[in-house]
């Protein structure tokens, strides 16, 4: 069975967190309920750099408040990096439209 990339992004928040992955549930508040410091959100983020291949940058960090952000922002980064690594990217369409 295929893992999907939220239980990817959950088990590794949960290592950077020191807490079980069924409290890591999409509405769970990282500061407020699961109670992670700005170093813990660090490491998390630098993990999931790491893990994924991607670049969430350290002012992202601010704007994450939820799991369900934190896995927003990792498919929002990896659907960045597949649109950089495409073949049809935007210099392929301007040769075209000069062809």
């Amino acid at each position: 069975m295929a893992v999907s990339l939220e239980q990817q992004v959950v088990a590794v928040m949960a290592c950077c967190l020191s807490v079980e992955e069924a409290k890591l549930q999409p509405q769970a508040r990282l500061v407020d309920e699961l109670y992670a410091d700005s170093m813990e959100l660090l490491d998390m983020v630098l993990l999931l750099n790491d893990e994924f291949g991607i670049e969430i940058g350290v002012d992202d960090i601010v704007d994450i408040k939820t799991v369900a952000h934190v896995c927003q922002v990792v498919e929002r980064r990896l659907a960045e990096r597949v649109a950089q690594l495409s073949p049809l990217g935007s210099d392929c369409g301007s040769a075209a439209s000069s062809a």
